[in-house]
């Protein structure tokens, strides 16, 4: 009999990166017959359809969360909690082994800060087993809780972004040089220093678009407002693209009809969609902080650069030789095929559940 598993995330707002990998991770285990419920105070429909013979519980907040949890964890057998700060929701003790998916660390350490003592020895405390997605997250976690985590690469659907399709026409671009970036508004994703390299962009190219996806008109936060407040302030109203989060398919069909994929991002998350972007064939450019560089730079998946004139340049000299680049990045990204499986990330949980239960 498979072990029973209690999988816990605080929120699925939206149908991104984090969520994906838990329905991914989900559904795997239920194929090879894994009892699995997911809790959590909220799922997206979008969330909810890529599910398949997987439980999932609505709590309605996280106080239910807490009570849901704490009343029926001993039903199951490991408790597997999801991104921060869903972990320090669980309490303490509980009996059965607890395998936290910690995909970025809290916000303090992101802007440079550091944990209280009590949330490490939290953490210390209550978790059999860690796991990452890089390893820069590796070394990050281990500085920030003093524990050594395991690195399980996330899988991408190579398959489906390399398929040669030929792309709606969605974007109404044919005659121009799209520059495409994938992410939720937040200065990690850092969408306003985007728009200061486009405008230069501009300069060599006045063909260029910009397309931003992963707006969320609803969602008016002080970020999004200043990235308007930057295309306002550089004239760029004509040229810059909003795209709400995307499903699947419509997200293939924008790399299709994107000429370079950027990512000039801080050290926080964006794995996925650069993933997705290299296997659709994209020439991408990531910046030295992307926390999955080393396996752009060691599998000449693309390009690093720092955020300043040198982005802008790489952009230059990928619209200089696309036929070229689009060649290479396409070959390339054939090891995405071979070693970023969903398949592979599932076999390493089992082994994590299995030393977990040990």
């Amino acid at each position: 009999m498979k072990p029973e598993i209690m999988i816990v995330n605080n929120r699925f707002n939206i149908l991104g990166g984090a969520e994906k990998l838990i329905s991914e991770l989900s559904n795997y285990l239920a194929y090879h017959n894994y009892p699995v419920a997911i809790f959590t105070p909220f799922a997206c429909p979008d969330f909810k359809q890529t599910l398949k013979e997987v439980r999932i519980i609505e709590t309605g907040n996280e106080q239910n969360l807490f009570n849901y949890v704490s009343a029926l964890a001993h039903k199951f057998d490991i408790i597997n909690p999801h991104n921060h700060p869903t972990e320090l929701y669980l309490p303490y003790p509980i009996k059965l082994p607890k395998v936290w998916q910690c995909n970025e660390p809290p916000e303090t350490v992101l802007r440079g800060g550091s944990i209280d003592a009590g949330e490490r020895e939290y953490v210390r405390r209550t978790t059999k087993k860690v796991v990452v997605l890089t390893n820069y997250d590796k070394f990050r976690f281990e500085k920030t809780y003093g524990i050594e985590p395991v690195v399980n690469l996330p899988g991408v659907d190579y398959g489906y972004f390399s398929e040669n399709i030929k792309p709606r026409n969605t974007l109404n671009m044919k005659d121009n040089f799209v520059i495409t970036q994938v992410g939720y508004f937040t200065w990690t994703k850092n969408q306003v220093r985007t728009v200061e390299i486009f405008s230069e962009v501009t300069k060599e190219i006045p063909k260029a678009k910009l397309v931003l996806a992963g707006y969320d008109a609803n969602a008016k936060t002080d970020y999004s407002m200043n990235v308007h407040k930057k295309i306002e302030e550089l004239g760029l109203e004509d040229d810059v693209l909003f795209i709400d989060f995307l499903n699947e398919e419509d997200l293939r069909n924008l790399y299709k009809q994107t000429n370079v994929f950027i990512s000039p991002i801080l050290d926080q998350g964006g794995i996925l969609s650069v993933f997705e972007a290299i296997s659709a064939g994209v020439p991408t450019i990531v910046s030295p902080y992307f926390v999955a560089s080393d396996i752009i730079k060691e599998h000449n998946l693309g390009r690093i650069s720092d955020i300043d004139e040198n982005f802008i340049k790489a952009i230059l000299d990928i619209y200089s030789n696309l036929g070229e680049e689009k060649q290479k990045t396409a070959e390339n990204a054939k090891w995405i095929g071979k070693n970023l499986t969903w398949k592979r990330f599932g076999e390493k949980y089992e082994e994590i559940f299995e030393e977990a239960l040990r």
